[in-house]
């Protein structure tokens, strides 16, 4: 497939309009990742420090100059016609005697397509970093005859509508595996004779680690909404510096201080032993004569269990609302007898282990279609 400078199909065409005091505008914003566009809601006009605001027009190309080389780039659609963005949001007019709509909206979702960009970025770390619209123009990217644009753009739309229905099958699923454990955990919890102080049931252990140079270390991350852990790329002590970290050993249960109220609790298994975490995470161990820890993630993962959270978590909102230790060891939560919670914690690591997968394929396979349009094998 042949490559051409995006400045053969794009021109940059601002519809720049200044800021009238007394008015409002809806504004937009661009998703990273190829996710699109989406709504921020209106402001008034003395209400931004920008003397003009770019408006969007349905078939333009937009870009976020700070977060293009993530994905942060789609083609306007309809329903954004008119909206704002500021002018960090470049917008471009396309050639429609040579590039197709649909097909230039899939390639800014294609991953190939961010890695030519991220290439063509200027400044030092995350915010610095810029892609200007004369560098856009300049990448090189697969563009065939319009003809073929429009065969591969309809084939995508036609596979996407199915990779669709595929995602809101899965999304029913992952509700209905929610509402089963919020039902499991209910019933655990109305067999419960007993309630207990969390400082009975699990302590505070925090095992620091002082990175050393040359040596290389492994981070992990909690992800929210109960969906577990990840692990970050691999890191030096130098890149570590003074910033505290803590080891993680198999069976930990782990809570970010900032995010346990939106569900940031996981389980750490043998995977993550040996692996470190930011001291914003606090690793519990279980006494096991008296909980399981897979009952117990699974708890503080519930509509229950994050009310105890939240009645520990003080502030007004976002990073502000940090889990108190203190007032979370000292709520009282009811415990089933020890063989109800094993039999519960298998129960549901089996319903949830079973809907990984499925996520990790339904992405793989986007990835594998877009990958396969623009190399010309689709």
């Amino acid at each position: 497939m042949t490559d051409r400078a995006l400045g053969n199909v794009l021109r940059l065409a601002l519809d720049d309009e200044t800021v009238q005091l007394d008015r409002d505008y809806p504004i937009a914003g661009v998703y990273g990742f190829g996710r699109g566009l989406f709504r921020r809601g209106p402001i008034h006009g003395d209400e931004t420090s920008y003397q003009k605001l770019n408006r969007l027009t349905s078939g333009r190309l937009v870009m976020s100059r700070l977060k293009a080389f993530e994905g942060a780039l789609t083609v306007v659609p309809p329903e954004f016609d008119g909206w704002y963005l500021s002018p960090e949001f470049p917008t471009f007019e396309i050639d429609a005697t040579q590039a197709d709509e649909r097909y230039l909206a899939n390639l800014c979702a294609w991953p190939g397509f961010w890695s030519r960009l991220s290439a063509q970025s200027k400044g030092v770390g995350a915010r610095k970093e810029r892609v200007s619209a004369d560098r856009l123009l300049a990448v090189k990217v697969p563009l065939p005859e319009l003809n073929e644009q429009r065969h591969i753009a309809a084939r995508l739309d036609s596979m996407f509508v199915k990779h669709a229905r595929i995602n809101e099958l899965r999304s029913r699923r992952v509700n209905l595996t929610g509402a089963f454990a919020e039902s499991v955990i209910g019933d655990g919890i109305r067999l419960a004779s007993e309630s207990f102080p969390i400082r009975k049931i699990m302590a505070l252990k925090r095992r620091q680690v002082f990175p050393e140079p040359g040596k290389t270390y492994r981070e992990i991350g909690i992800k929210s909404f109960g969906r577990g852990l990840f692990h970050k790329e691999p890191v030096t002590g130098e890149q570590i510096g003074d910033k505290r970290v803590f080891a993680i050993e198999s069976g930990d249960l782990l809570f970010s201080n900032v995010f346990a109220r939106e569900g940031a609790v996981a389980l750490a298994g043998d995977a993550e032993s040996g692996l470190i975490g930011s001291h914003r995470f606090m690793t519990y161990v279980v006494n096991g004569t008296m909980a399981n820890a897979a009952y117990l993630m699974h708890y503080f993962t519930s509509s229950l269990g994050l009310d105890t959270i939240r009645r520990a978590s003080p502030g007004s909102a976002g990073r502000n609302r940090t889990l108190g230790i203190k007032t979370f060891e000292e709520q009282w939560i009811p415990l089933p007898s020890l063989e109800t919670q094993q039999r519960i914690g298998r129960f549901l690591d089996a319903a949830s282990t079973r809907l990984q997968p499925d996520a990790e394929f339904i992405n793989a396979l986007r990835l594998s279609l877009l990958n396969a349009a623009f190399s010309g094998k689709l």
